[in-house]
């Protein structure tokens, strides 16, 4: 009973924290709604919150420390840092058919330093993820300090430090962006070409230069870094192979490229290896992501390992209920593993939260999903439905 003489002193103790609490925890949820209006502004295509949040003395330092960058580029640069900015952004997302909608994922904050992680999804089941660098300033006022792309499979302050050296690439810049000082100037004019077929968006005078490197140089990190994405839109081609190959061992277990290779090994049917690699990005990430562990699925799924397939579509629905096609993962993977009963389950949410009529003449037009039209279970869930 020692404890009930202490009681009081507990509760004296409790009553004092808990306004602490509470106060810290509203100062979080305020600059928590302060970051997702400036997503929500990306998505109405506004980026007026985004470039206001941005902390340009912070952000400017950042890009001017990461590389040697020509004054004359600087001043342009500091002329027009909106714009500048605004572009870069734009850039690093992958094509879309459609918009590129942004959701927070995550978002903690401690003391006057946070993280925030935001999903960005594309047209065809396309994602990448920024986990951004936070701060709040005096006021309060929530200030976006840098961000990491997984992607572009980097950091963008030195992303855009690296894109302002290739607009010109002086000798000197270009060799303070290799790992090896000790390259001759012949050597140094192939990269400094190389980096202008970067800036000017020309892949085949890339790989022709790339062709022509020593292999010192092909190895060197930043330009296994900018081969990968260039070989993006051949993945049967042994330039991604080589790329990928190149990126793994230069980068071994790195999760800046996992989303990248990711898709190159769903795209090659390397589905083991897709998944491995998701599970890498996951935990860089520190969250749990519906879409994610949709990706995760579906590879099980075309391994034909059912088990897997379904333990990853539950926990997409548990990570994400609010996201649809964490519920179509779930209905493809339960129809697969033979559970009708709670396939339709999906159905129902498939129905009820995001408006699919999936009666019987659509459920056939799925080649995946019209075994489960004649199912007893679907059959009397549907009646039910009337």
């Amino acid at each position: 009973m020692k404890w009930v003489r202490h009681w009081p002193l507990a509760v004296l103790f409790t009553a004092l924290l808990i306004p602490v609490q509470v106060t810290a925890q509203t100062d979080v949820d305020k600059l928590r709604q302060q970051f997702e209006g400036v997503i929500q502004g990306l998505n109405q295509n506004s980026f007026d919150r985004f470039n206001r949040a941005i902390s340009k003395k912070d952000m400017t330092a950042r890009i001017y420390g990461a590389a040697i960058i020509e004054p004359d580029l600087k001043k342009a640069f500091a002329s027009d840092f909106t714009t500048s900015i605004q572009s870069m952004f734009t850039g690093s997302f992958p094509r879309s058919k459609k918009e590129i909608l942004g959701t927070v994922i995550g978002f903690k904050f401690e003391g006057d330093q946070g993280r925030a992680t935001v999903r960005y999804a594309a047209s065809g089941y396309q994602y990448t993820y920024h986990v951004y660098e936070l701060s709040q300033d005096s006021r309060g006022r929530l200030q976006i300090l840098d961000w990491v792309d997984y992607y572009q499979g980097g950091r963008f302050s030195e992303e855009a430090a690296q894109a302002l050296v290739m607009a010109m690439p002086t000798k000197t810049a270009t060799r303070n962006l290799l790992s090896n000082k000790t390259y001759t100037e012949g050597q140094l004019f192939q990269v400094g070409e190389l980096f202008k077929a970067v800036r000017d968006t020309q892949p085949e005078r890339f790989f022709q230069i790339f062709d022509g490197l020593d292999e010192a140089l092909q190895r060197e990190p930043i330009i296994v870094r900018l081969n990968l994405p260039l070989t993006a839109a051949f993945p049967e081609s042994p330039r991604a192979a080589n790329a990928v190959r190149l990126i793994v061992e230069t980068y071994p277990n790195e999760a800046l490229f996992s989303l990248r290779l990711s898709n190159y090994y769903i795209q090659t049917g390397q589905f083991a290896e897709a998944i491995d690699a998701l599970k890498n990005l996951q935990t860089a990430l520190g969250v749990r992501d519906g879409a994610i562990e949709s990706l995760k699925s579906s590879a099980a799924l075309a391994m034909n390992d059912i088990e897997d397939s379904v333990s990853f579509a539950v926990l997409a629905t548990e990570a994400e209920p609010s996201l649809e096609v964490s519920w179509w993962s779930l209905l493809r993977a339960r129809t697969r593993a033979g559970d009708f009963s709670g396939a339709t389950e999906a159905l129902a949410r498939l129905e009820d939260d995001f408006g699919h009529s999936l009666d019987p003449a659509t459920l056939r037009r799925d080649r995946f999903l019209k075994v489960l039209a004649s199912k007893p279970e679907y059959v009397d869930w549907r009646a039910s439905r009337k």
